[in-house]
């Protein structure tokens, strides 16, 4: 997690991030979010997706390193930000509708499915989780961060466990079927 509090590797991360372009992701999001509805962000890291999000949504946004919290409040002044760890969530708002975009690949496995377990208690019942992920076979540390590449059918059984999936989306990010969006309804009581 230093890496994303050290303001001069935030740089290097938001210029990677220039490129970016989730126009995709947020078609599919919104056939199952209507506009107005409260959404909680995990990880806003840059802001990208909060960009989007301001003109459709009631956001809050969220992130555990500082120093993306300092900068995107500067950016969206008009947006509440949270200090947030993505498995413990330790807010007592409820939401329409939890979405990551690859945060929850920092997660081992059974951090994942502790995350799961504590976003049935802050999404509304028949809300919407709505998370992109990596899909691969492997796992390794980088600049001290996690980074988990998940089997798709594997992921799949996993958030079964706790929500009902309404729709997955695959995408090419940097190769053709390296990433997941999956869009899931908490229509069970936690």
């Amino acid at each position: 997690m230093e890496f994303y509090n050290d303001p001069l590797k935030v740089n290097e991360y938001e210029k990677m991030c220039e490129e970016y372009d989730g126009t995709e992701i947020y078609k599919v999001l919104d056939k199952h979010l209507a506009k107005g509805s409260s959404i909680l962000e995990l990880g806003s890291g840059p802001g990208n997706d909060i960009y989007y999000f301001q003109n459709r949504y009631t956001v809050t946004g969220s992130d555990l390193s500082d120093e993306f919290l300092l900068r995107c409040k500067k950016k969206y002044k008009n947006i509440p930000f949270l200090k947030l760890d993505a498995v413990s969530i330790e807010t007592q708002q409820i939401f329409d509708c939890v979405f990551s975009n690859k945060v929850l690949h920092h997660l081992d496995r059974e951090k994942l499915e502790n995350s799961l377990k504590r976003q049935q208690q802050v999404i509304k019942l028949n809300g919407i989780f709505a998370h992109t992920f990596w899909l691969g076979d492997k796992e390794f540390t980088m600049e001290g961060m996690l980074f988990v590449f998940f089997d798709r059918d594997q992921l799949l059984n996993l958030v079964s466990k706790y929500f009902t999936i309404r729709e997955t989306y695959e995408y090419k990010e940097f190769e053709d079927g390296d990433s997941i969006l999956i869009v899931a309804e908490n229509d069970r009581s936690a």
